[in-house]
């Protein structure tokens, strides 16, 4: 099978995995816990929608499966990118999970692992692909798009559910307003997309992402990490690190507006 095949066809692979793994969870739970049928079939199709999309996405790209340091397409996806992807696909499972708690406290044994384990995929990921001189283009990709759509997704979530104040909301959604829509305005600059983070940047995600498993322990009065002052503490230090991130990536930007030469410069410049 020529190799351009067999990664789509690993791609796809990743997919149903993805797709079948999430749903016998959420069965498994749904049976367990005596859940209404009705939102497990939701879920259902939200799922299969996304996942397909997600899916999809790949396999029309796979060109970008390449090895930064070579310039080699991947043969089938490697396993710094499965654990990107396994984060990435994740996400109607935690927004299941996290709803589903609310009427179904007895399923906090199983939400804070899971969330945990997922979110654990996001250090991973970055370390395997550099141990293995391994870092791709989609991987980048595929690693900013499930940091920030799970940070939106978890955030609208508790946000709903009065976990976390109006400010901290607003704070949270400027700080991933600026990056998508500066990274877009780049891409457009540029004429492609060009995925980068700051160590200010991924620190902020990482600090949002246990202020939130901490919130769903608070939700169920976890002892010490769930506990009403600890977790009010660590909201504000975690909303100070989002407001220096939002400077850091302003100035970065900036940077990189500046650096680089709008595309038709450049076509005019290559003439």
């Amino acid at each position: 099978m020529p190799p351009d095949k067999t990664l789509a066809r690993s791609i796809l692979l990743h997919g149903a995995v993805s797709f079948l793994a999430q749903v016998a969870l959420m069965a498994a739970i749904s049976v367990s816990y005596g859940m209404r049928w009705m939102r497990f079939e939701l879920f259902l199709g939200i799922c299969l929608l996304y996942t397909a999309l997600l899916t999809t996405a790949l396999v029309l790209r796979r060109q970008d499966f390449r090895v930064e340091a070579t310039g080699k397409v991947l043969p089938r996806v490697n396993l710094p990118n499965t654990l990107t992807f396994v984060r990435l696909s994740a996400l109607p499972a935690i927004l299941f999970l996290v709803l589903q708690a609310q009427d179904y406290p007895a399923t906090l044994p199983v939400i804070l692992p899971v969330i945990c384990v997922i979110f654990a995929t996001d250090f991973l990921d970055g370390m395997v692909a550099r141990r293995r001189g391994e870092i791709t283009f989609v991987g980048r990709y595929m690693d900013s798009a499930s940091d920030y759509l799970t940070i939106i997704a978890v955030t609208i979530v508790l946000f709903v559910f009065e976990l976390v104040p109006t400010w901290f909301f607003v704070l949270v959604l400027a700080r991933l307003v600026l990056f998508a829509l500066g990274m877009a305005l780049l891409a457009l600059r540029e004429g492609k997309a060009n995925p980068l983070a700051t160590f200010l940047g991924k620190a902020s995600i990482f600090a949002l992402m246990v202020l939130y498993a901490m919130e769903v322990a608070r939700l169920f009065s976890v002892p010490w990490i769930g506990d009403e002052t600890v977790v009010t503490v660590v909201l504000y230090v975690v909303a100070v690190i989002v407001a220096v991130s939002i400077v850091d990536k302003a100035i970065f930007l900036a940077r990189q507006f500046a650096a680089a030469p709008p595309r038709r410069n450049r076509a005019s410049n290559a003439r």
